[in-house]
C-alpha cells in the first residue's frame, strides 16, 4: 500500500508552517517522507494519506497500528482510502504506535527531547559520546571518539572530528578539527584545525578559519579571518577581516581595527609575529614576518620583515596636580 504526505499545517511559528518545521536540522516534511518512503504531490489511486505530524513514525509502526481493519477510514492525522470503498463515518482513534504527534506548539517540546535522545544514540552507534543534556542535531557529523558534554548544542551542517570535545558550547554550521577542545564558547560558520583549544567564552563568527595547534582564550572573538597554524590569540582580542599568519603572539586586548566608518578593511599579519598587549591595528594594513609591535601601539603603516615599532607618547609626569583633575571628596 503507497502513503502519500499531504503539505497541511496544523500550526504557525515564527512565519514557517508546522510541516516544515525544523527537528534538529531536518523538516517534519523530509523526516517523514525518508522513513515512510513516501510519496508526495497529489493522492491518487488507493493507499495511506497522512499529514506531516508524526516525525519518529515507521512504515513497520504504520502498518501495525492499520493492520486488521478494512475499508476507508480515517484517524488522527491521516486516513485509508481503498478503491469501492465508501469513507467510514466513525474515525479510528489515535494510538501509542503512531509516536508523538506534532498538532500544536504544546507538543513540540516532547518532540524535541524524543529527537535528542534518538538522534544521540545514532551518533554513539558510530563510536562518538553524546552526554545527557547535550543536542547534536541530525545533519551534524561526529568523528569516533568525538565527544559533546552536556549543556551544549551542536547544530546544522556541522563535522566534529575524531577525539575532539565540545563542553557547553553553542557550534553551527561549523568544522572542529581532531584533538581540538572547545569549552563554553560560540561558533557559527567557523572552521577549527587540529588540536586547538577554543575557549572558555570565545566567540569565532562567519569565516573564522583557525589552523592547527592554535589556541584561540578566553573573550576572543574573530571574524572573517584567517589565522595560521600554531598562532596564539589568548584573551580579550578581537580580530576581524585579517590574514594572520603562523607562530603569531597576538596580546591581551589587541584590536585589529578594519572599519572606519565607510567600508571595511583587511590587515595582514606574517609568519613569526609579535603583536603587543592593548595594541590597534588600523586596516588596511600589512606586517612583514618577524615585526614586533610593541604593548600599548596604534599602528597605521606597514611594517617590513622584522621591524619594531613602538608607537607611543612617553609619559608626562606633573607631580601634586592629581587632585585639580579629580577630587572625590
Amino acid at each position: 500500500m503507497k502513503i502519500f504526505l499531504t503539505e497541511k499545517s496544523y500550526f504557525t511559528f515564527r512565519g514557517e508552517g508546522s510541516s516544515h518545521f525544523r527537528i534538529l536540522g531536518i523538516e517534519v516534511y523530509r523526516l517523514m517522507q525518508e522513513r515512510l518512503n513516501a510519496e508526495r504531490g497529489e493522492f491518487t489511486g488507493e493507499g495511506v494519506l497522512l499529514d506531516p505530524v508524526y516525525p519518529f513514525l515507521t512504515r513497520e509502526r504504520l502498518f501495525s497500528y492499520l493492520d486488521g481493519r478494512e475499508g476507508s477510514y480515517r484517524f488522527p492525522g491521516g486516513a485509508v482510502l481503498r478503491a469501492g470503498c465508501p469513507m467510514s463515518q466513525t474515525p479510528r482513534p489515535a494510538a501509542d504506535e503512531l509516536g508523538l504527534p506534532l498538532f500544536t506548539l504544546n507538543n513540540v517540546p516532547a518532540v524535541l527531547a524524543q529527537a535528542a535522545k534518538e538522534s544521540a544514540e545514532l551518533h554513539m552507534k558510530q563510536g562518538a559520546l553524546v552526554e545527557e543534556g547535550a543536542i547534536v542535531d541530525y545533519t551534524a557529523v561526529l568523528r569516533e571518539g568525538a565527544a559533546v558534554r552536556s549543556g551544549s548544542r551542536v547544530h546544522g551542517a556541522c563535522v566534529v572530528g575524531e577525539n575532539a570535545e565540545i563542553v557547553g558550547s553553542d557550534v553551527e554550521d561549523s568544522v572542529i578539527g581532531a584533538g581540538t577542545t572547545v569549552r563554553y564558547s560560540t561558533l557559527s560558520g567557523a572552521k577549527v584545525g587540529k588540536n586547538c583549544t577554543v575557549g572558555p567564552y570565545a566567540y569565532l563568527r562567519a569565516g573564522s578559519d583557525v589552523g592547527d595547534g592554535c589556541r584561540v582564550g578566553d573573550f576572543v572573538e574573530i571574524k572573517n579571518a584567517k589565522i595560521g597554524k600554531g598562532t596564539k590569540v589568548s584573551h580579550l582580542a578581537y580580530v576581524g577581516d585579517a590574514d594572520v599568519g603562523g607562530r603569531v603572539n597576538i596580546g591581551c586586548g589587541a584590536v585589529f581595527v578594519n572599519y572606519d566608518g565607510k567600508k571595511k578593511s583587511r590587515t595582514k599579519v606574517g609568519d613569526g609575529c609579535f603583536i603587543g598587549s592593548n595594541c590597534n591595528l588600523v586596516a588596511p594594513l600589512e606586517i612583514g614576518d618577524g615585526a614586533f609591535v610593541a604593548a600599548g601601539s596604534t599602528l597605521t603603516k606597514d611594517l617590513r620583515a622584522d621591524d619594531f615599532c613602538i608607537a607611543r607618547a612617553r609619559e608626562v609626569i606633573k607631580p601634586n596636580r592629581g587632585k585639580k583633575y579629580y577630587d572625590p571628596d
